[in-house]
């Protein structure tokens, strides 16, 4: 009985082959290179949104300001107008301390080594082991696939890496400094062709 299971289970095997990947590449991520990426999402991602609030409460605080001039007795003026100032400050510098933060946070993984494999229906980011976590007991870091029709991805490239940015929630990042010529190639024709309009050229 048991050899007739082994039988099923062979061919079943045979039957769903595994898929060919694209492409695999072993990598690491320097911190600065964490930091240019990170900016680099947040240009294409949050700078919209902060340009609409400074406008917004820019005009808004041009309106209080001008109240100013007429009435520079009116109390209520200098704090709205204060409001609006303030809030078009703490919005950028949040948006700076989040990045701040976050490489700060990253800085102990730059020494990681990881591998990038992409097939034509997802890719798939594994942390490779290295001698020094096979000392420890911590278990292994289960590989992250991410399928391309069900997760919201796009990618930016710019000169020096790939960025890329799923449901703009997190990043990877594919240093070029690490990526033959040939290979950034197979990796711009296949993310283009695959993702469309999400695929983002940098200059």
């Amino acid at each position: 009985m048991e050899d007739n299971e082994k039988i099923v289970i062979n061919e079943e095997q045979e039957a769903l082959p595994e898929k060919e990947p694209v492409i695999v590449l072993d990598y690491d991520v320097k911190n600065e290179e964490e930091d240019r990426a990170f900016l680099t999402f947040q240009k294409k991602y949050v700078y919209p949104h902060n340009i609409k609030v400074t406008v917004a409460f820019g005009i808004v605080a041009v309106v209080f300001i001008a109240s100013i001039i007429r009435n520079p007795d009116g109390y209520l003026n200098y704090v709205l107008a204060f409001i609006c100032l303030f809030t078009i400050a703490l919005t950028w510098y949040n948006t700076v301390r989040i990045r701040k933060y976050l490489i700060k946070a990253l800085k102990v993984l730059e020494d990681d080594k990881y591998r990038f494999t992409l097939y034509d229906d997802s890719f798939v980011i594994e942390t490779l082991e290295t001698s020094a976590d096979e000392d420890e007991d911590a278990p292994p870091i289960e590989p992250n696939k991410v399928l391309f029709e069900e997760t919201q991805v796009s990618v930016i490239e710019n000169d020096e890496m790939f960025v890329i940015v799923v449901k703009k929630e997190s990043i990877y990042v594919l240093a070029k400094r690490l990526i033959t010529d040939s290979q950034q190639e197979i990796l711009r024709d296949n993310l283009s062709k695959i993702l469309s309009e999400n695929y983002f050229v940098q200059q």
